[in-house]
């Protein structure tokens, strides 16, 4: 089947939604162009729902500014293929493809040419959307891998987006263009582009009876509608305008218009910005339409792309734009708002041009790794200066850029040795003849294996069978195969990719949690909702709508009353009877098992949890020692909660405290390795846990029960941050007398007193800062960022601002490390008055230091005689760890690292 639909409202996340739901096999490419590409928005929701399916992601946008901080990007380059283009204009094209073994959906977009929330959710702007399945094929597919193959000699990119564009169009040629001749249904489409002759030849030769013109911009000088107006010859002509969203000059209307019997304005109402682009006219009865990428302006209709290979820019722009021509639709243009005669209207709304519309003077198409080399690839560049190349493993954060070398002055492309890991930040700089500093945005190293498809998305880790709650807590055998197939999924990542190794593994710091999506189809949706409630969901940062109250697994059923009893069970209907004691919907032998599985079950992820604390290091962790991935643990410790409320224990029975205590240090775990949704639910869950402790015992003072006390110092930090509403679904009644339970106002009233008490981490990182100093914290020690020609007094600043934390917040020794600038020495510093241990190097010295002096003060310009070296100073660090209670072993690991 194949059809084709001319659409007033859809994007690719409803394609993504269809193949989830219509297409039997997976999907195997997923292809996005656009002009603006907002890499937050599409690593959040559609990315990680393509790679659910299997699909390799290559997403390719303009080389202009990007909308977003490096920081923000997470995955480009290790989880799917990014870059940019450039031309002698702007790269428009708004393009989905979404390409399987015997499925193909394509959407080309008539409107911002950004792939952003806005664009693909909430702009109304016309999509055009081909379908074909079963093997079938769609004339404009031929013409879509005809202009594929084309692309990349005509506008600049990386040597391997040219290739990953080729291969597309080859699997389109393969797989659709020779399949047998199929019927299709829907309007007669046909693809239009500029690059090799102007999207205006592609409009009939007039006369036309009417034409309706409409897009977001329209050329202040009018002169493209002048050329539209020559060309087609039309009856009657009206432009659409959208009143302070559409940038438009009256002035050029009227000169461009000037003297057609019937032209005209009409106004076009409406809250949402109409983004949609469209040149439409009719002969006689049948309309005809041209949508897509192109504004009013004769850089986008009128000019040709040509060759814009290591160009500068210079000269008149020539837009790269992609359009669809429709025969025989219905007008798209509305028939509603007021229309004016084009002399009537006055004023502008086009901004001034200023330096930020100017095509950026560096482009940095794009970085990969290429064995143990990086390889850096120009699409413009300043002529005759030489261009710097740097490198970032933390985000772009200030001072993290390290110089990977220079590309001389007559080339476009450098190679450079760095072991860097994919994903890594880079961008360009260089000081042309005017002595400005100019600077490219950064592209992300790109990592081909990484990127690649996933394969059928059926081989991802998944429960063996579905999964009723109720059965889990009542039947054995249920409860033993449901433990099982948790061990199993405790590998449950976001991509093959996410550890680095290319086989799936539990996430490790600084990888992506698993999306929505995939826990749906590892977990099944009743569950995957068990494990995340209200945060359920594929559209992070939209509005949540509150669902009806369900009926929980331990509620009974109502009867209906009969005869007499009916009139006295209607007066009582309004109130809720307190459950007595010995009542609820589990009965003893499935109590008992509920107990002791749910006891098994935490007892193992607490110990694995530990395991994976103490086996640190540079070396990648076995998957016997990761702890187990946040959508398990948080599963694992939302089926505990409902335990709790339906009265798996006795009143009298405090066994599930230890219970919660070994989830609490799961969790903790597990947070290490969450963000985003994944992170908000570990945090609201932990505040719910943490409130049931406090039910029997006090947190703090003489009178702290040490089980509390234990999850208090350690989830403190979690709970200030939780926001109730994340786990409200777990704020249950009461099933039996005595089940303990949290309300909303527990956990509120807990995140608060939390957050009442100064964060340690928040504080230090706060004085560091004032400091001018940035660092992380790993395995205990805090790593400066960035390198320092003097990282001994670097050390003893930072340790000296860390000790001297208010109120003791930073109790027990400071770590600190730092590195030399261009040798990359590290240098080492252990402090806790008045001892304080130093290696620099690979030689170890100890010095006392005696109030008043500080580490800061000693060390500014050389350093004391030491006390001790060698051995002697290592055994001193070890007692100086000890005295803390801290294991020195760890320490040494890391510092090997």
């Amino acid at each position: 089947m194949t059809t084709a639909v001319h659409t007033g409202f859809a994007s690719p996340l409803s394609l993504l939604g269809d193949w989830e739901k219509q297409v039997e096999g997976p999907l195997r490419e997923f292809l996005v162009l656009g002009h603006t590409i907002d890499l937050p928005f599409l690593e959040a929701v559609p990315v990680p729902r393509a790679r659910a399916l299997g699909a390799r992601v290559a997403i390719l946008g303009d080389a202009g500014p990007a909308p977003h901080e490096t920081a923000d990007v997470q995955l480009a380059g290790r989880g799917y293929l990014h870059g940019v283009a450039a031309c002698h204009g702007a790269f428009r094209p708004e393009l989905a493809l979404l390409l399987g073994d015997d499925a193909c959906r394509v959407a080309i977009g008539s409107g911002s040419g950004d792939p952003t929330r806005s664009a693909w959710g909430t702009d109304d702007e016309p999509w055009t959307i081909v379908t074909t399945d079963d093997g079938a094929s769609h004339p404009l597919l031929a013409d879509l891998a005809d202009w594929l193959e084309a692309l990349p000699d005509a506008v600049a990119m990386t040597p391997w987006w040219a290739d990953h564009l080729r291969h597309l169009a080859e699997l389109l040629t393969v797989l659709h263009c020779e399949a047998p001749p199929t019927a299709t249904a829907g309007p007669e489409v046909e693809l239009a582009h500029n690059l090799r002759e102007p999207l205006i030849t592609r409009l009939p030769e007039g006369p036309v009876d009417e034409l309706r013109l409409y897009a977001p911009f329209v050329g202040p000088s009018g002169e493209l509608l002048r050329l539209l107006r020559e060309r087609l010859s039309p009856g009657e002509i009206t432009l659409g305008v959208q009143p302070r969203r559409t940038g438009h000059d009256f002035a050029g209307v009227r000169e461009a218009l000037d003297g057609h019997p019937a032209a005209r304005v009409r106004e076009l109402a409406g809250t949402r910005g109409r983004h949609g682009k469209l040149v439409e006219w009719r002969v006689g009865d049948t309309w005809h339409a041209l949508t897509g990428s192109p504004d009013l302006t004769r850089a986008a209709l009128a000019r040709a792309v040509g060759d814009a290979t290591g160009g500068t820019g210079e000269g008149a722009a020539r837009n790269c734009e992609l359009a669809v021509i429709t025969h025989g639709t219905t007008p798209l243009l509305p028939d509603e708002g007021p229309v004016r005669p084009v002399p009537e209207p006055t004023g502008s709304t086009v901004a001034p041009r200023d330096a930020m519309e100017a095509p950026p003077a560096l482009v940095l198409l794009g970085v990969r790794a290429h064995g143990l080399l990086v390889e850096a690839v120009l699409g413009r560049r300043p002529a005759g200066a030489e261009v710097t190349v740097e490198i970032s493993t933390a985000g772009g954060a200030p001072g993290s850029w390290h110089p990977l070398g220079a590309i001389p002055a007559d080339r476009n492309t450098g190679a450079f040795r760095w072991a860097g890991a994919p994903g890594a930040a880079v961008r360009a700089s260089c000081r042309p003849a005017d002595g400005t500093h100019v600077e490219s945005a950064a592209a992300f190293l790109y990592d081909a294996e990484g990127c690649a498809p996933r394969g059928a998305a059926d081989t991802a880790p998944r429960l063996s069978g579905g999964y009723a709650v109720d059965d889990v807590f009542r039947d054995p055998a249920a409860a033993r195969r449901f433990e099982q197939d948790m061990a199993r999924l405790r590998e449950l990542v976001v991509t093959d990719a996410a550890t680095g190794t290319g086989t799936p593994g539990a996430p490790v710091p600084g990888t992506a949690s698993p999306t929505m999506a995939e826990c749906v189809r590892a977990l099944g949706p009743a569950l995957t909702e068990v494990a995340y409630g209200p945060l359920a969901t594929d559209l992070p940062g939209l509005p949540r709508i509150p669902a009806p109250r369900r009926r929980q697994h331990w509620e009974h059923a109502p009867t209906v009353p009969t005869g007499a009893d009916a009139g006295a069970e209607a007066e009582d209907d309004t109130e809720e009877a307190a459950p007595e004691a010995g009542e609820g919907p589990l009965p003893e032998s499935a109590r008992e098992q509920a107990r002791a599985w749910m006891a098994r079950l935490a007892r193992r992820l607490a110990t694995e949890a530990a395991q994976a604390s103490e086996a640190t290091g540079g070396a990648e962790r076995p998957a016997a020692v990761r702890p187990w991935s946040p959508p398990t643990t948080l599963l694992v410790t939302a089926l505990h909660l409902q335990l709790l409320a339906a009265g798996a224990w006795d009143e009298d029975d405090y066994g599930w405290r230890a219970v919660t205590a070994d989830l609490l240090r799961a969790l903790d775990a597990a947070d290490e390795a969450a963000s985003g949704p994944h992170r908000q639910r570990i945090d609201a869950v932990t505040a719910v846990c943490v409130s049931l402790l406090g039910l029997h015992g006090e947190f703090e003072g003489p009178e702290a029960e040490p089980v509390a006390a234990a999850a208090w110092r350690t989830a403190r930090a979690a709970v200030a941050r939780a926001e109730p509403e994340d786990a409200a679904d777990l704020c249950l009644p009461a099933g039996r007398r005595g089940a303990p339970v949290a309300t909303e106002a527990d956990v509120e009233a807990l995140a608060k007193r939390a957050r009442a008490v100064p964060d340690p981490m928040a504080e230090a990182h706060r004085a560091l800062a004032a400091a001018h100093l940035a660092a992380r914290h790993e395995s205990g020690v805090w790593e400066l960022t960035g390198e320092f020609s003097n990282p001994q007094a670097a050390c003893a600043k930072a340790v000296t601002v860390l000790a001297g934390l208010p109120d003791g917040l930073w109790p027990g020794p400071v770590l600190v490390r730092a590195h030399a600038r261009g040798t990359g020495v590290p240098c080492f510093m252990a402090w806790s008055r008045p001892l304080l241990v130093r290696r620099r190097g690979r030689a170890w010295s100890s010095f006392r230091i005696l109030a008043p002096a500080t580490p800061l003060a000693t060390f500014q310009n050389g350093a004391p005689r030491p006390t001790a070296q060698g051995a002697r100073s290592e055994r001193d660090l070890g007692d100086l760890l000890a005295a803390a209670g801290l294991d020195p072993v760890p320490l040494f690991v890391h510092l090997q690292s």
